[in-house]
């Protein structure tokens, strides 16, 4: 399995349209702060609610379809608690 560096896949998680608009989807594999594994195949970065995401060390991530309309609710994932990202194991 691919090893990338939680730095890089946070960056890349960050822009959040490509060069025509549209949203870029990722998959994502996370741990929640119940201990639960997710692990979300298609999904777009968003906010974390009313946090400071820079504060708090939060990402907003959003499951999808494959048009890229919502389904479900967005999850505020710990960025401590990434996985995976893109099926990449994430390193410190």
């Amino acid at each position: 399995m691919e090893t990338i560096r939680r730095n890089l896949a946070l960056a890349d998680m960050d822009i959040r349209t490509d060069e025509h608009g549209h949203r870029r989807l990722f998959s994502i594999k996370f741990v929640s702060k119940e201990g639960k594994l997710y692990f979300i195949p298609q999904a777009y970065a968003c906010g974390a609610g009313r946090m400071n995401m820079k504060e708090y060390q939060l990402r907003g991530v959003q499951p999808c379809d494959c048009n890229g309309n919502p389904e479900g609710h967005p999850y505020p994932v710990d960025i401590d608690l990434i996985m995976e990202y893109n099926k990449m194991k994430i390193t410190f």
